[in-house]
């Protein structure tokens, strides 16, 4: 055997590296991101969670009537109003549409009546001096004062009713916005005078994205007073609706009736203002 050839043989070989395998294993460390459901399903979640706590209602108005032993014609047992809605569910739900729809037609015009009213009492403190007043005259006095005068002006119809639940959910809205616009971060206001910039900028880069949380608050207080709003505008203007179903109940003791009416007015508003308040979060959640 020659010296290179042994020198070859004495030489070890060369040890591989192990080399990183590509892998599909989420590390156990970190968590999957979840997957946001979709609006329609977040908005019933909201509604469910809203309506359950009624069952406890339910349970302590029937032990009220079983041990007080009230008689059916001040207060009907639970069980029986439950029972007068489902023979005819049919009627309680277009009823309680039609009072929905005046109600969500009130709180869109009142809102946007509202904002506009904050709005230029922002721009101008005489507007806001000469705003201030009539706005608060238009909640002293009752639906049933007003409804007759606004009826003779614009008829008794369905225009006139929303009318009546917008004049009830524009304040909050304006109390609520103008607020918000008023109370920008502070030093903001002067920075943004040091630099220069014009009043509308001003507005729109920072009193809006301040008085933007607010407004949305404002919202979930108005659709609750809009319901009791629009059912007592039905109720005085004779129209169609829950209000004006409950109170032909009462005049003709319809007891049973009559409670069914306040128990599905009762679930549409916690249904509306379960879906407003999912859709002031998600529009919060949106514009941070």
């Amino acid at each position: 055997m020659t010296p290179s050839t042994s020198a070859r043989a004495t030489v070890a070989p060369t040890a591989r590296l192990p080399t990183a395998e590509p892998s599909d294993e989420v590390p156990t460390g970190l968590a999957p991101p979840r997957r946001r459901p979709s609006v329609a399903l977040f908005l019933l979640g909201r509604v469910v969670n809203a309506l359950w706590p009624l069952a406890l209602i339910l349970v302590a108005w029937w032990a009220w009537v079983r041990l007080g032993h009230l008689p059916p014609a001040v207060a009907p047992d639970p069980s029986g109003v439950l029972t007068f809605i489902a023979h005819d569910p049919g009627s309680f739900a277009l009823d309680a549409l039609r009072t929905a729809g005046v109600v969500l037609g009130g709180l869109v015009v009142g809102a946007v009546a509202g904002a506009l009213l904050a709005t230029v009492s922002w721009f101008s403190r005489l507007a806001r001096a000469v705003i201030s007043g009539p706005a608060l005259l238009s909640q002293c006095l009752p639906v049933a004062t007003i409804s007759p005068v606004l009826a003779k002006v614009f008829g008794y119809n369905t225009t006139t009713i929303v009318i009546i639940t917008a004049l009830i959910a524009f304040f909050p809205v304006m109390v609520f916005t103008a607020s918000g616009l008023a109370r920008t971060p502070a030093g903001a206001d002067d920075l943004f005078v040091v630099l220069g910039a014009r009043r509308l900028d001003r507005f729109f880069r920072l009193a809006v994205p301040s008085a933007l949380p607010r407004l949305l608050v404002s919202l979930r207080v108005s659709i609750v007073v809009a319901v009791a709003g629009a059912m007592l505008a039905q109720w005085v203007m004779g129209t169609s609706g829950l209000g004006y179903r409950l109170i032909i109940a009462q005049s003709s003791f319809r007891t049973s009736e009559a409670w069914a009416c306040s128990v599905v007015s009762i679930v549409l508003s916690v249904i509306l203002y379960s879906i407003v308040s999912g859709l002031c979060r998600l529009a919060s959640e949106r514009f941070e």
